[in-house]
């Protein structure tokens, strides 16, 4: 019960944008053809995609190297584990006229196959690429993007976003970013791309910040800070600026997540004495109570639809997940056979809720239905905690000390691929819902 009065704050979402994309949805569009390459989601079983990335084609004088372009956008996909990367071009790539050896490529086991170009101009980078269905000998999509040079990263991302979108229905989340707590004095916020480059610190409290979240449109961070000398709730621009309390009542302003809908805040406040879950509106008024009775409650996370919220308590002796819904009734117990289960994220499917549960004395990151059925236990190296999940539902964010320090990592929802990510040591991932 000790660890529920201190518990360690977890985060999630969202993102910032501002890209000008330039989209050309090529002329050889064929959209049947795209039937031979569909990866089908809810089928566990499904083989990996063999897809080639050759290095991009430098159209033009270019600082900027054509692998480091397609080793993102080969890490992107490879992260998903829904690929497997065709390592090496076949000694022929194309035919005199530019067209692809598809012959070639197959042998060399590839299915699909991304043909990049990028040129410079100024400080302006364009990156233009092409996805191909080998076995049809066709083109599927291709697209050009512009931006700064500075932005060349993004721009690959954005393409990797897309075509996940074409395989499977459901964008990419590459373009998002990831919000964490440095393990450090002071413990302040910081924010990076996916995959760990571009850090940048957010908040400057020189006090101890805890379980950020990303606001609704990627703008800010809500987060909770000693900075007054309690745990208050705050909210930080990434525009810069002050950051503005939103909830300074006695005790614990905690784990606030923003709704769906991105109008109602859920957190854990213990104003009236033992922590309860609340919802409150984005200023901090106080809308309702939503839980209940003698154990200290913590942790809120949405169901997508809005309708249901999961948190830990220990009513029952022990850190539990329980859902209750949100406009009112009986909470419901999910968690059953293991004695300590905290940090419950919902996945953005709605499908599956994420937890830190303690497995042979060690926290490990698990899966199970909303049901509480099917429980998955994902890692089994090292201490893992935090679990968040992608805005796409097709990663989770974490943090593991596996390798000594206690990093960010990055895992597809299987936990087949797991990579460390995040620069310096931190806690807390929150994983934006929107393209940084």
């Amino acid at each position: 019960m000790k660890a529920l009065l201190t518990p360690r704050w977890s985060g999630r979402r969202s993102g910032l944008v501002v890209l000008t994309v330039w989209l050309s949805v090529c002329a050889a569009w064929c959209p049947p053809a795209l039937g031979q390459m569909v990866i089908d989601l809810q089928n566990p079983n499904e083989a990996k995609l063999p897809i080639a990335i050759p290095d991009f084609i430098a159209l033009g004088p270019a600082h900027t190297d054509g692998r480091e372009l397609a080793n993102i956008l080969r890490n992107d996909l490879a992260l998903t584990g829904l690929f497997r990367i065709i390592d090496g071009p076949p000694a022929q790539q194309s035919s005199a006229d530019g067209t692809p050896d598809f012959e070639a490529w197959a042998q060399a086991g590839a299915q699909a196959l991304i043909v990049g170009s990028f040129s410079v101009s100024g400080d302006q980078m364009t990156v233009e690429a092409r996805l191909f269905d080998i076995a049809q000998k066709k083109m599927e999509f291709g697209k050009r993007f512009t931006a700064s040079l500075a932005d060349h990263r993004r721009l690959v991302h954005a393409f990797g976003d897309r075509v996940m979108e074409k395989l499977t229905g459901v964008p990419g989340c590459f373009t998002s970013k990831l919000a964490f707590v440095a393990n450090s004095h002071p413990k302040e916020v910081y924010a990076m791309d996916y995959d760990g480059h571009n850090m940048r610190q957010v908040t400057w409290t020189q006090s101890v910040s805890l379980s950020p979240e990303w606001s609704p449109d990627g703008r800010g961070i809500v987060f909770t800070s000693y900075l007054g000398g309690n745990p208050d709730l705050w909210f930080q621009s990434l525009g810069g600026g002050q950051p503005q309390r939103i909830s300074a009542r006695r005790g614990i302003n905690a784990s606030a997540r923003y709704s769906p809908a991105g109008d109602v805040l859920v957190l854990s406040l213990s104003f009236e004495g033992t922590p309860k879950i609340f919802l409150v509106t984005p200023q901090g008024q106080v809308i309702k109570r939503l839980t209940d009775g003698r154990g200290n409650d913590i942790s809120p996370t949405w169901s997508p639809d809005g309708a249901s919220i999961a948190y830990v308590s220990d009513q029952a002796g022990s850190p539990q997940i329980y859902t209750a819904p949100v406009n009112g009734g009986p909470s419901r117990r999910l968690t059953l056979k293991t004695n300590y289960n905290t940090d419950p994220d919902w996945s953005p499917r709605g499908d599956l809720l994420a937890f830190t549960a303690r497995v042979d004395g060690r926290f490990q990151i698990c899966t199970m239905r909303t049901d509480g059925k099917d429980v998955k236990v994902l890692t089994n190296r090292g201490t893992n905690q935090d679990p968040a999940w992608s805005p796409d539902g097709r990663m989770i964010a974490f943090v593991s000390n596996r390798d000594g320090k206690s990093v960010i990592y990055v895992m597809d929802a299987r936990g087949e691929v797991q990579v460390p990510v995040s620069p310096i040591p931190g806690k807390a991932p929150a994983w934006s819902r929107s393209p940084g």
